[in-house]
């Protein structure tokens, strides 16, 4: 993508912002802007900036973004992904509603409202931090989409997924096409992984009367099959495997912390020799490819349960713990000025490509995606600054020739 392919973008966000704006709100913005760089936070709704007062307390300022539907969205990812390979790319083109299903991207003035904690009354329309918020974010998006994108409820690099399984061969194209397993379905915020239904116990047999006098032969034979409806034999001896082994470990004192979900169970169940058995009953019971699998293994290698969790699914997320770790991460960043997204437990520094994962450990999980797609790191940390500097680490020994 050329640096300058949502230029467009930028010029209609911020002719928007300006057309009504009271003018000497406008020149004050553009005055706070002038030799600073405030640091923008974009999340899924709104976009945030802090500025000083003259007073010294800080002005918290938000523009607020209309969201897009579900429905909507399942629209105009059609519309892009029905477009040929050699011209589905996120650029100023999407800008015309006609490339995204009669529906546009960029918000309209209907679809933004302001708010600060100045002591502007929002009567007397936008104030001057508002309207720098929106101008800031015109400036990002002159060269990078993910903002936009961000703001309208659906994060960027679920877009350029869906844009690279679009272009893949469907089942039409041969028998070899349609063995390609399915991607990994979006994980919410509220979601948990599958759990198998419950299956009613067998009754139980009528006493019966025992001969303990009569010698018996030994077995001599192999065991007759399980009778429904339990697991077959192999599962069992995995099972009675399985628990020998936690009890080695609460012996010796080295079991990990429970696993709080059935995903992250079975990302440890899999990891030992008694469970590499039932690795692909595991990716089918999770929805899982093979190469997210492996990832889900190297979470778990790296965090522990808590990492596989945090691999596997979304969490809501304070704002302040984001802002927090933002602050505390952006003395390391190559690219200061750049955008960070904030979405969920999730904190992005696109430019380098890196993103950390809170998870229910209460550590910061880094990622990076080398190929296209976020794969776990080693250094997760309850110090966000300390996972950053595990991914940049990482970063090098991927660039290190082989």
């Amino acid at each position: 993508m050329s640096p300058r392919t949502t230029d467009v973008w930028a010029r209609a966000l911020t002719a928007t912002l300006t057309t009504h704006a009271d003018p000497e709100a406008l020149h004050a913005a553009r005055r706070l802007l002038a030799g600073a760089h405030p640091q923008l936070n974009v999340n899924q709704g709104f976009a945030t900036a802090k500025f000083a007062l003259p007073d010294g307390r800080p002005a918290r300022a938000r523009l607020i973004v209309e969201e897009l539907t579900a429905a909507q969205w399942e629209r105009i990812e059609a519309a892009i992904t029905a477009r040929t390979p050699a011209t589905s790319a996120i650029g100023d083109d999407l800008a015309d509603p006609r490339h995204t299903a009669g529906i546009p991207l960029l918000p309209s003035a209907q679809d933004l409202s302001h708010h600060c904690t100045c002591t502007q009354t929002p009567a007397a329309g936008p104030c001057a931090h508002t309207l720098a918020v929106g101008l800031l974010l015109a400036e990002r998006l002159r060269t990078a989409p993910a903002p936009l994108f961000t703001l309208r409820g659906r994060p960027y690099q679920h877009i350029k997924k869906r844009l690279r399984d679009g272009e893949r061969p469907t089942a039409a194209a041969g028998p070899a096409a349609a063995r390609v397993p399915a991607p990994t379905p979006v994980r919410t915020a509220t979601d948990h992984a599958p759990v198998i239904p419950a299956q009613q116990p067998a009754p139980m047999p009528e006493p019966a009367d025992l001969d303990l006098t009569t010698t018996r032969p030994a077995l001599t034979g192999p065991l007759p099959p399980v009778p429904a409806p339990l697991p077959e034999l192999p599962a069992q001896q995995a099972l009675v495997a399985d628990a020998a082994h936690r009890a080695r470990a609460l012996l010796t004192g080295t079991e990990q912390p429970t696993a709080t979900d059935t995903g992250s169970d079975l990302a440890r169940f899999t990891s030992l020799d008694h469970g590499v058995p039932f690795r692909q009953a595991a990716m089918d019971h999770l929805g899982l490819d093979v190469v997210s699998m492996g990832h889900l293994s190297l979470a778990h290698t790296h965090g522990g349960p808590a990492g596989a969790a945090a691999y596997l699914h979304r969490y809501t997320l304070d704002h302040d713990v984001l802002a927090r770790a933002q602050a505390d991460i952006q003395p390391l960043r190559p690219a200061p000025s750049a955008t960070v997204e904030c979405e969920d437990n999730h904190l992005t520094d696109p430019a380098v490509g890196i993103q950390l994962r809170y998870g229910p450990d209460a550590r910061w999980h880094p990622y990076l995606a080398p190929y296209g797609t976020w794969q776990p790191v080693p250094g997760p940390s309850a110090d966000p600054a300390d996972a950053y500097r595990a991914a940049r680490t990482a970063a090098r020994a991927f660039r290190r020739p082989r």
